[in-house]
């Protein structure tokens, strides 16, 4: 296949052009995603940070906390340092590095604990993400809220810097990785033509893409199984008449089952797939705070409701959102708001 993703059609030159200048010489290169890292988080550090260090540069990726188990057999993730395991030396490589690349979020506060040492930093910010309202921190950016991953974002920065040449088959593993992930394999219309265009080049060049769904949606601990059959027979509210449905689960109800980074991923979409259900939420305790997933179908913002009444953000049809108030309240404000939702959602048909 021809060199035909040299360029995607939402990265402009300028913006590679400023990379390419801060690039331009040997850095110390702190890589960071947002807290919670999902598929698109992990696959975007891992592949940032693998081009950078084959580019000459000392480059390092930092995660807030954990990934999910299921990513676990990532190329590179054992070189990932965990900020709340190692908190002294993550700060110090954030506190003394030349750039960072912020990776699939636009706000210091989607990195949680480690946002302050971000703030902090002296180096200069380079951002690569596809989320909406990004905060203005940074001296350079490919950020394109239309497209569907930062990690198909991302495979068109690391070519326009690199060259195809410079996408290895493990950086294709990682950023194929977020792809699938952040589209629901593929199926979210923010997926286009060129999103499969870059699958085709990746494939051709040597990427094989069944074992990593195998890895993702094949096999899965037993405890997790149990808890999103508990969380579906136990903490499923549906509320036909709202158009809506509703999953929680308590720090106990996780407790029970063993819960582990990543076991409730995907529930949010479980709810979201009932017949007649256009808007669903997925409440989690855990922690100093009750986390929210919001999803939605059509025309019904997510990330407008997720701004207006809990101040989280995201996608048009998927947000998230966090507070530190009880999870008998966040529920309570949630049941009280369906109205309006279906209100929305009436007007919208």
């Amino acid at each position: 296949m021809q060199n035909t993703i040299s360029m995607h059609p939402l990265v402009q030159d300028s913006d590679l052009a400023n990379f390419k200048a801060l690039l331009s010489s040997p850095q110390r290169i702190v890589v960071t995603s947002h807290r919670s890292p999902d598929g698109d988080a992990v696959g975007c550090a891992l592949a940032m940070c693998a081009f950078l260090v084959a580019e000459g540069h000392d480059a390092v990726a930092i995660l807030p906390d954990a990934p999910d188990e299921a990513l676990a057999w990532m190329p590179g993730v054992e070189g990932i340092v965990i900020f709340k395991d190692e908190t002294e030396r993550a700060s110090a490589l954030i506190a003394n590095a030349d750039l960072l690349f912020a990776l699939d979020y636009n706000r210091f506060e989607r990195l949680g604990p480690m946002a302050d040492p971000a703030r902090a930093a002296a180096g200069k910010w380079l951002l690569v993400d596809h989320h909406e309202g990004p905060d203005n921190f940074q001296v350079a950016q490919v950020h394109a809220a239309a497209c569907s991953s930062t990690a198909e974002l991302l495979y068109a920065v690391i070519v326009g810097l690199g060259g195809r040449d410079a996408v290895t088959v493990d950086m294709s593993a990682c950023l194929y990785t977020g792809m699938m992930t952040d589209t629901g394999s593929f199926r979210f219309p923010s997926v286009t033509p060129t999103t499969h265009r870059i699958v085709a080049d990746m494939i051709e060049s040597g990427l094989q893409h069944a074992p990593i769904h195998e890895h993702i949606h094949g096999e899965a601990p037993l405890d997790r199984l149990r808890l999103n059959a508990f969380a579906l027979n136990e903490r499923l509210e549906v509320f036909p008449q709202f158009g809506s449905a509703l999953i929680h689960l308590t720090a106990a109800d996780m407790d029970r089952f063993n819960h582990r980074p990543g076991y409730t991923e995907g529930l949010v979409n479980q709810a979201l797939g009932i017949q007649g259900i256009h808007f669903a939420v997925f409440v989690k305790e855990g922690g100093d705070r009750v986390k929210m997933s919001f999803r939605s179908i059509g025309e019904f913002s997510a990330r407008a409701f997720a701004e207006t009444h809990f101040n989280g953000g995201g996608h048009h049809n998927a947000a998230g959102g966090a507070t530190k108030e009880s999870i008998e309240v966040v529920l309570a404000k949630l049941r009280g708001l369906l109205p309006e939702v279906a209100e929305q959602l009436s007007a919208l048909a």
